[in-house]
């Protein structure tokens, strides 16, 4: 007899779950919520010894406005060694590791499962909000296979797949050839143009184009640039978005709308990308609640800043139950729509990371897993 499929794996068959009602929308990402709520208080002892600490169990999601009652683990777990299988550990077929520029790597371990649902919600996302169709990618970063083990590999090798041609510009030793780029770009036949990477190689390249001259002169009007990793360089300067922005429209001549960014972490299994208007929309497979670093068990309301909780039920062979150290705002809540017309909830364009008090929270995260690893 076959297995029936998860709630989730419907979810994701959904061509567009942005545009289905917003009731709908809930109904199946509550379900999908529940289903895992239960898989992985049955299979995660470490989990389940957390949710008894707090009196939580799984028959409390009763609906929608439970889902934020669901304890969270910080992702600063996942660089704490903690086992957090809730999978047999010979079914994990890949252990991806965070670029580590904020100190320690984490790593989170998926099974084949937890990889198909990642690719079916990266790809149904990257369709929904890119700028356009096929054409050319050139992509600012080693290729997936020389950094397999990073979790943005992933998000390199879905984006590729979905366009006629690309090429990768980056190497592992660091090496990066701005009038390569120009040359290439210049030369291939596929419209539209599409570059992608890190803020900061993203411009290098403007920079090399505005001091050189060397310009790429097959941008068309639905050419689009998008960025990824943060905007802070190597040195710690944080860029500010709209000095970036004017580099780009400078440098390239594209439209600033065309310029988007995308928000993520090796946690999830998806990613929020920006729209025409620089919002960060949320995948309509993930619950978000921001919870005040004071007190984590508050959500703060829309528009004010705080730590994301992002509930995740894609992942099958971990908790998918985050909080991260980042520090964001919601600028809309699940029931209103974006000035792009899309509906579900969106985060503003600065996001940033957390500092003094604001990292503490985090930190009691972790102590109170060490202490159900002691009992």
């Amino acid at each position: 007899m076959t297995k029936p499929k998860s709630i989730i794996d419907e979810f994701l068959e959904i061509e567009d779950p942005w545009m289905i009602s917003e009731e709908k929308r809930k109904e199946f990402l509550t379900a999908s919520i529940i289903e895992a709520v239960e898989h992985h208080y049955k299979n995660n002892p470490v989990w389940r010894r957390l949710c008894d600490s707090k009196n939580f169990k799984p028959t409390d999601i009763q609906s929608y406005e439970d889902l934020n009652r669901i304890p969270v683990i910080s992702t600063r777990a996942f660089k704490g060694g903690f086992n957090l299988l809730s999978v047999p550990e010979k079914d994990i077929v890949k252990v991806h590791v965070s670029s580590g520029t904020s100190g320690n790597r984490s790593r989170v371990p998926r099974d084949r499962i937890t990889l198909e649902r990642q690719k079916k919600s990266l790809f149904n996302t990257i369709k929904k909000f890119r700028v356009s169709d096929a054409g050319y990618f050139a992509m600012m970063s080693p290729s997936p296979e020389e950094i397999s083990d990073l979790a943005i590999a992933n998000y390199s090798r879905t984006a590729c797949e979905m366009v006629q041609n690309f090429d990768f510009f980056l190497k592992l030793d660091g090496g990066f050839q701005p009038d390569k780029v120009v040359e290439k770009i210049n030369s291939v036949k596929e419209r539209p143009i599409n570059i992608g990477g890190a803020p900061m190689l993203i411009m290098a390249l403007a920079k090399y184009i505005l001091e050189t001259g060397n310009r790429i002169t097959t941008i068309t009007e639905d050419s689009g640039i998008s960025s990824g990793g943060g905007f802070k360089s190597p040195s710690g300067d944080v860029v500010d978005r709209k000095t970036y922005n004017n580099l780009l429209i400078q440098a390239f001549g594209i439209k600033e709308e065309n310029i988007r960014d995308v928000y993520s972490m090796s946690e999830l299994n998806g990613a929020m990308l920006e729209c025409e208007h620089h919002y960060k929309h949320v995948p309509p497979y993930f619950y978000l609640s921001i919870r005040n670093p004071a007190n984590l068990d508050e959500e703060v309301p829309v528009g004010e800043e705080g730590l994301p909780v992002f509930i995740d039920p894609l992942a099958h062979s971990y908790p998918g139950f985050i909080i991260a150290d980042d520090i964001v705002s919601m600028q809309r809540s699940s029931s209103e729509k974006c000035s792009c017309g899309q509906p579900g909830p969106v985060l503003k364009t600065n996001v940033r990371r957390a500092e003094g008090a604001e990292e503490k929270g985090c930190g009691r995260h972790v102590a109170e897993l060490k202490d159900q690893l002691t009992k």
